[in-house]
């Protein structure tokens, strides 16, 4: 049986009068022989203060990001909670955020500054104190703890391999904060000592979080938090300060499309997770589970953008290469895969450690073939990220090779009529050429996997041993429909945040672009 000496303090009268007094300098044995037993015959009242006692709150929502979606997404979790008669708190983290818009300089984000981020937040604060919100400052920094973080940043190392391990007070700020960094460089391998600045901004900003959100759960003792994503430098921090402290987290996301919102028990980017989820949304659809599904699929084919965006506008469509001769014709789709660079071991990839390594095999492998062809289709996102990315994918050559760039006119969904086979790394295109007919092989990890519309080779020779076989069959197209469902449906509608577009939006009422 738990021991109730921290609950006792300010415990109800019905407990005070078993206990001689001072009863805080009894101990706890002694203190559990004066109560009755089993119990569960003392009043329902001290199991309510109990509780009460260990987590003054059901849900703090922390936010660090003052800009749409993210503002009006953690007051949509807030108001929710409230709504349903939880003890609901939110703090909004002031403090230099260099993954925030309102600290970007870059022309593309100019137009959020339409109104002060400062008024945006006091207005959602405003709101939220309406529907029974505690809204709570954050918490102010010692100067012990400022001058600890201001150590740990300026001892930041100068190479990518070191900083991934850099932790703070055993927290993992070094990781996300090279997330973070290559999302601002748009590289996946960005010069540390170039943007040694951003680094120590980043560090300073996660380590910060981190103090703040710490200080925050010990403070007013949620029983969960809830925050944004988990992957950056910006918000890692509120969740390893939770789990240090063993609070249970919640992290929210985008759903299926900017109209909703979903929430996870685990990170994201954790694919195991990620495919229990799948499988729970596909067990408790509806009768039109199926339709839905295929609605994705032919959807993404006629290029309406499912989620955010539209890849293939530009492309001519049917447009194909020339046929190579008599050779089998082997197509591989690139990822785009920066978001999954830098999150430890929260994807399992079987073989290659990453697509580079992948795609550096296939074009080795290739090269020693009399009756295959391998063509690369580089992603058309990969005409926003950096000159070295851009580099190392038109880079690429070997016999029997060719590169589709990242620009072509080339129809990438003609393009899987195409082939013989679709071979991924991490694309959804994978389960697409699965659901169109085509024989589909990722090497890597998927939320799709083990779905059976892929073959999942486990190790090199048994990559080679399908691309190989002139003979292999697609998989059942049905078993691609769980995951087009998934895809199309994820998430809950909004009730208090109102989305105008992917990034714009009012919270009721209140404009916050």
């Amino acid at each position: 049986m738990a021991s109730f000496e921290i609950s006792l303090v300010n415990c109800p009268p019905y407990i005070n009068s078993l206990l001689p007094t001072p009863y805080s300098l009894l101990p706890t044995p002694y203190i559990n022989s004066l109560l009755p037993t089993p119990y569960s015959l003392l009043p329902s009242i001290l199991y309510s203060h109990l509780k009460y006692k260990r987590y003054s709150m059901d849900l703090l929502v922390i936010e660090s990001f003052a800009f749409t979606p993210r503002l009006g997404t953690a007051g949509e979790i807030a108001i929710t909670a409230a709504v349903a008669g939880k003890k609901t708190g939110f703090s909004f983290l002031h403090m230099e955020n260099p993954d925030d818009i309102r600290f970007l300089p870059n022309r593309r984000f100019q137009k959020f500054g339409k109104r002060s981020w400062k008024h945006k937040v006091s207005k959602v604060e405003s709101i939220l104190n309406n529907y029974g919100v505690t809204t709570l400052p954050d918490e102010f920094l010692s100067e012990k703890t400022r001058l600890t973080i201001q150590d740990y940043v300026q001892n930041a190392p100068h190479s990518l391999r070191e900083l991934r391990d850099y932790n703070y007070n055993d927290a993992a700020l070094g990781l996300s904060t090279v997330s973070s960094l290559i999302w601002h460089t748009t590289s996946l391998h960005p010069d540390p000592d170039k943007y040694y600045p951003v680094i120590q901004r980043l560090l300073l900003c996660s380590a910060s979080v981190y103090e703040k959100a710490r200080a925050l759960i010990l403070k007013y003792k949620p029983q969960k938090i809830s925050a944004f994503n988990g992957r950056f430098a910006s918000v890692k921090g509120i969740f390893e300060a939770a789990k240090q402290l063993g609070v249970e987290v919640q992290y929210y996301e985008a759903g299926a499309n900017y109209k909703q919102y979903e929430l996870f028990k685990k990170p994201p980017h954790d694919f195991a997770y990620r495919r229990e989820q799948l499988q729970t949304y596909w067990q408790q659809a509806g009768m039109d589970r199926e339709e839905l599904a295929h609605t994705f699929y032919k959807n993404r084919r006629q290029g309406e953008g499912i989620g955010s965006t539209k890849y293939t506008s530009d492309q001519q469509k049917g447009l194909v290469p020339e046929q190579t001769g008599n050779h089998r014709q082997i197509v591989y789709y690139s990822a785009s895969d920066d978001e999954y660079a830098a999150i430890g071991d929260l994807i399992k990839h079987p073989i290659f450690k990453n697509q580079r390594e992948a795609v550096k095999s296939l074009i080795t492998w290739a090269s020693n073939q009399m009756d295959c062809y391998l063509s690369i289709r580089v992603h058309p996102h990969v005409q926003k990220k950096s000159l070295e990315d851009r580099n190392w994918w038109n880079s690429l050559n070997g016999k029997n090779v060719q590169v589709i760039p990242s620009d072509s006119k080339v129809d990438s969904y003609a393009l899987i009529d195409w082939a013989d086979m679709v071979v991924t790394y991490n694309s959804t295109i994978g389960a697409e050429a699965a659901y169109w007919g085509k024989p589909s092989v990722l090497l890597g990890d998927n939320i799709y996997s083990g779905l059976g519309c892929v073959y999942e080779p486990r190790c090199e020779a048994e990559v080679y041993q399908l691309l190989q076989n002139d003979t292999i069959a697609p998989l059942p197209q049905e078993n691609s429909l769980p995951y087009g469902y998934y895809r199309l449906c994820n998430g809950i509608k909004y009730n208090y945040y109102n989305p105008h577009s992917l990034l714009s939006g009012d919270f009721l009422g209140e404009p916050l672009d």
